[in-house]
C-alpha cells in the first residue's frame, strides 16, 4: 500500500540516573560519548560537561568520570531521535464507474515502542557500581511539514517503554489502551475479529502488551523485541489524533532499586 504522506516524530528522553560506588576505592566509569551527558555530584554544585573532549577526563583513552569511594553521583543523559512515519493511502482504480467508493479511512497506529531498563542503560560488569534510581521525562512530538494544509487521522503510542519502571503523568490523557484500540478498529470497520493461530502468535509475558504484525489498515507496526520482567502489568496507552499540524505527548518515568 502506497503512502499518502508522511509525519515526523521527534523523541527526547531527559533522564537522571543515580549511581553509587560501594567500594572503598575509586572507580573510573566509562561513559558513551555519543550521548549528551552531564554529571552532578553532591549538592548539585559540581557539573562536568564535555567530558569526552577533555583529555583529563580520559583513562587509557576511555572517556568517563571518577567516582570516589562510597560517592553517589547523578548522571543526566539526554537522548534524541527522529523517525518518519507513513500515512497509508487508499487506492482508487478505474474510470469506468466500477470503483467509485474506495474505502474508509481508519486511524493507523504509526509507531512501535523501543524498550529501556536500568540494566540496558548501564550494563555494568562491576558489582560495586550500583544503580539506585532513575527518573525523567519523555517528550514525543509528531508533526507534519505541510503546515496544516491536510487533516490527519492516526494513532500513536509511547515511543519508549521503561520495562522495569513506572510511566505516569501522561499529557494529554491517552485515548485508550492498546487492546481497546484493536477492538475499536474492528467495531469502527464493522468487521468481526479474525481468528488467531495460537501456535504462530507472539508469546509475551503475562500482563504485557502484544502487538500483531499488521493492523486492519495493512500498516506494519513491527514486532516487539525481548521484554524484560516488569514490576507491574500494564497496557500500552494509545492516542487517537485528528490534527492538521501535529501533537506533542509527554510522560514521566521513574524506577528505584528499593521498589516503586
Amino acid at each position: 500500500m502506497r503512502a499518502a504522506g508522511t509525519l515526523q516524530g521527534d523523541v527526547l528522553i531527559d533522564l537522571n540516573v543515580t549511581l553509587v560506588n560501594t567500594a572503598p576505592f575509586p572507580k573510573f566509569l566509562v561513559l558513551n560519548p555519543a550521548y549528551n551527558i552531564t554529571v552532578y555530584r553532591r549538592g548539585n554544585n559540581e557539573t562536568d560537561l564535555g567530558f569526552y573532549i577533555d583529555k583529563g577526563m580520559n583513562l587509557n583513552y576511555n572517556p568517563g568520570i571518577w567516582i570516589m569511594p562510597y560517592e553517589t553521583v547523578v548522571i543526566n543523559v539526554r537522548v534524541s531521535k527522529t523517525e518518519s512515519y507513513s500515512l497509508p493511502s487508499i487506492t482508487c482504480g478505474g474510470t469506468d464507474g466500477t470503483s467509485i467508493g474506495c474505502g474508509v479511512v481508519v486511524p493507523p497506529l504509526l509507531n512501535s515502542p523501543s524498550q529501556l531498563s536500568a540494566l540496558s542503560m548501564f550494563p555494568l560488569v562491576d558489582g560495586h557500581i550500583r544503580i539506585l534510581e532513575y527518573q525523567g521525562v519523555v517528550k514525543f512530538n509528531v508533526y507534519s511539514g505541510d503546515e496544516g494544509t491536510f487533516k490527519k487521522f492516526f494513532a500513536v503510542t509511547v515511543p519508549v517503554v521503561f520495562v522495569d519502571g513506572r510511566m505516569y503523568d501522561f499529557t494529554p490523557n491517552y485515548t485508550m489502551d492498546y487492546s481497546e484500540y484493536v477492538d475499536a478498529l474492528f467495531e469502527y470497520t464493522g468487521t468481526g475479529r479474525r481468528s488467531v493461530n495460537v501456535e504462530n502468535s507472539v508469546q509475551m509475558p503475562q500482563g504485557m502488551f502484544q502487538l500483531t504484525p499488521t493492523l486492519l489498515t495493512g500498516v506494519s507496526v513491527g514486532m516487539p523485541g525481548q521484554v524484560l520482567p516488569s514490576n507491574e502489568s500494564y497496557e500500552l496507552p494509545v492516542w487517537v489524533v485528528t490534527t492538521g499540524t501535529g501533537v506533542e505527548i509527554t510522560y514521566r518515568v521513574e524506577w528505584s532499586a528499593g521498589g516503586l
